[in-house]
């Protein structure tokens, strides 16, 4: 099966405290992956990892089978991120926030539009 996600050896230090040790995973496509543990576990370190805001101190993340190091633009666009809050705007109402994204990634008029529409509803985050 095609592999969505994969890290191996996935490491970040800050300093001296290593926050996420070695870390190796597979995510074949269609698989849903939940990260669960308590707080400072690693959790939105490896997220942030996965998606590339955040460097790995070691290890490799291809995404869709694209080498997130090498070329991060095109591994990034296969991967969506939603944080609990905008990781570089956090004044940006959501909706403000996924306009910028759409954009970021391309989207114009109607088509950013409509691609912005569809995850707030398909999100259920219409009050925000």
């Amino acid at each position: 099966m095609k592999e969505l996600i994969a890290a191996r050896g996935l490491r970040k230090s800050f300093g001296s405290f290593e926050a996420v040790r070695g870390i190796d995973l597979i995510v074949p496509a269609g698989q849903v992956l939940g990260f669960l543990g308590p707080n400072g576990a690693g959790k939105s370190t490896t997220m942030r990892m996965l998606t590339g805001f955040l460097e790995p101190t070691a290890g490799t993340v291809t995404l869709d089978g694209i080498p997130l190091a090498d070329e991060p633009i095109a591994a990034k666009r296969t991967f969506g991120y939603l944080p609990e809050g905008a990781p570089a705007y956090g004044d940006m109402r959501v909706e403000e926030f996924l306009n910028f994204v759409a954009r970021a990634r391309g989207y114009v008029g109607a088509d950013a539009r409509s691609r912005v529409d569809r995850s707030i509803e398909r999100l259920h985050l219409e009050p925000y």
